[in-house]
């Protein structure tokens, strides 16, 4: 599933050393070029004429203003006097700008991951909630080290021995936004398929329960797991794994990431957004056990497990 610096299984037991994070350059690259489509948008422009005036080809200035592609520094000055921006407006998209320059960890591997799945770890580390929908594997980011390998090492047959590694590296470094302030705040709807399915074998499962445990026990755990049943039937999350993003930020909306065996990309369709959230909200409040009886039921599984290891 999703695919993914140092063995931390002992670490995550022993609960999390909280450091600060760092500022995402995929998200101050998206809000830059937010902040420079709205201040178009104002005076009535078309990004065709400004493109032009600016001497910006228009493919590269329409990703300019989606946040795919990085402003030079020239250009911004140009945009902001075409905009007719004051100097605060100017000096804090010139801060941006810098900040969308700065190289992040998962820019070291751009040569193993789509431009898509490369944008999509740059959104996550900059954002504030994940709402997950869980019905294969247990969540990318509260996976064991052990669980993590065997899924990468499943997840194609095209995977290279040699790129497991760094898959997981990429995974486990992803594992640092619940560990850095401010933390990321996290709900799961998690199916009991998901639970049960013997990744790696009973003793690893195992394991990777225990690792469940104690995330969403620990104190002022940021983390909330809901467990859906064999037995609640068909429901509104029925279907592949989905991720809904969200920013502490008023300009930058929901993302979804939808993720296939194959494949993976950003969805950014309004509609389709709403309806995920109506779908997650309905499950995690109705269809799926509440916090108490969904902790019990991992435990229960995981006792199971250890009798059949």
């Amino acid at each position: 599933m999703f695919m993914e610096h140092v063995p931390r299984d002992i670490k995550q037991q022993e609960g999390p050393t909280l450091t600060k994070r760092g500022p995402s350059s995929t998200l101050r690259a998206w809000e830059l070029g937010m902040r420079l489509r709205r201040a178009r948008g104002d005076l009535g422009l078309t990004a065709a004429a400004v493109a032009k005036r600016v001497g910006i080809a228009p493919s590269n200035f329409s990703a300019i203003e989606a946040g795919k592609r990085r402003v030079t520094a020239s250009n911004l000055a140009q945009l902001t006097d075409v905009y007719e921006l004051d100097d605060a407006e100017r000096e804090m998209l010139e801060s941006l700008r810098v900040d969308a320059e700065q190289r992040n960890w998962w820019h070291d591997y751009a040569e193993l991951y789509s431009e898509e799945f490369l944008r999509f770890l740059g959104l996550e580390a900059g954002a504030s909630t994940v709402r997950e929908w869980a019905p294969i594997y247990v969540a990318g980011l509260l996976q064991t080290n052990e669980y993590a390998r065997a899924t990468i090492r499943a997840g194609s047959p095209y995977i290279k021995a040699v790129d497991v590694g760094p898959r997981l590296e990429t995974r486990l470094a992803r594992q640092t936004l619940l560990e850095e302030e401010p933390r990321l705040n996290m709900e799961v709807n998690l199916s009991e398929f998901a639970l049960r399915q013997q990744v790696g074998g009973p003793a690893a499962i195992c394991r990777q329960l225990d690792q469940l445990t104690e995330v969403i026990t620990r104190d002022n755990s940021t983390v909330k797991v809901r467990v859906v049943k064999y037995t609640a039937g068909a429901h509104a999350l029925t279907g592949g794994p989905l991720s809904l993003l969200s920013f502490d930020n008023v300009l930058l909306p929901d993302l979804i990431w939808q993720e296939t065996a194959i494949t993976g990309n950003l969805i950014d369709r309004v509609q389709v957004i709403r309806e995920f959230k109506a779908s997650f909200e309905n499950v995690f409040e109705s269809v799926a056990l509440d916090d108490e009886d969904s902790l019990a039921l991992i435990q229960q599984i995981r006792h199971e497990m250890e009798a059949a290891a």
